[in-house]
């Protein structure tokens, strides 16, 4: 009888780590409904403030689609939830979720490629038109081509939601991006030369200001020097693009995924 509950214990013990390899290492599509809607809860907590309720869209990509950039199997998808994206603003929540936990938010991720997105209402080839029209690429650089003051949006369709794109052109300052943090200079002779802090040290400040004319400012010249930490040179569309001219140009920008 002895030998017989042993044995019956330990193919209880193989079949719960049977179990729970697949709960970490399983085919993602092999997820059952109660793990992905314990994704679904981690996702929201953790997930959704940059790729929006129901992976939307963002500060981070709409994550309502079949195929992913970055991850193109599950088990990529599931290293990108533990450890996040190097040299990207996707960080990693290896300290706060377990094996588990990393793969039923993927397997949560990996659902919404089954969501239709929602289609926008603008026309891009009209938003392309008012891209050119409104001196966007005076400042930005699509496909290799414009100017440098501003933030390259060859791929940002792929990085950015529609919702943060359409923000990010009525109210820019609400939307900083990273690395174009704005700096005002006043010099002893009262001149004001505002620009992108590309560089500092104790001596000198470097500017590009909205000429796109890097400035080397030396701090002994200068009568004060601050970080604008809200401020932005790129100007507000709110006013001057209409509800519809602005569906056009988000529409446009959200066909920007790096294709060259």
């Amino acid at each position: 009888m002895k030998p017989l509950l042993l044995a019956l214990l330990c193919l209880a013990c193989c079949l719960a780590a049977t179990e729970g390899a697949l709960g970490q290492t399983g085919a993602l599509s092999r997820a059952l409904p109660a793990e992905i809607a314990a994704g679904q809860r981690i996702f929201d907590a953790q997930c959704a403030w940059c790729h929006g309720t129901g992976g939307s869209g963002g500060t981070g990509p709409t994550l309502q689609r079949p195929a992913l950039r970055h991850a193109t199997n599950d088990a990529s998808l599931v290293s990108i939830v533990r450890n996040g994206i190097p040299g990207t603003e996707m960080p990693g929540f290896a300290l706060s979720l377990t094996d588990r936990m990393a793969w039923r938010t993927a397997a949560y991720v990996r659902s919404l490629g089954h969501i239709a997105a929602r289609p926008l209402s603008g026309d891009a080839r009209r938003g392309a038109s008012l891209y050119e029209a409104s001196g966007c690429a005076s400042c930005h650089v699509v496909r290799g081509a414009g100017g440098v003051l501003g933030p390259d949006l060859t791929a940002i369709g792929a990085l950015r939601g529609p919702a943060h794109l359409r923000e990010a052109l009525i109210d820019p300052a609400a939307t900083h991006p990273p690395g174009y943090l704005v700096g005002r200079a006043i010099s002893r002779d009262g001149t004001e030369i505002r620009g992108i802090v590309l560089n500092e040290d104790v001596f000198w400040v470097l500017l590009r200001d909205p000429a796109g004319k890097v400035r080397a400012l030396e701090r002994a010249g200068l009568s004060r020097f601050e970080r604008e930490t809200q401020a932005t040179l790129m100007p507000s569309y709110a006013t001057r693009l209409s509800a519809a001219e602005l569906d056009d140009l988000v529409a446009y920008l959200a066909t920007l995924r790096g294709e060259r």
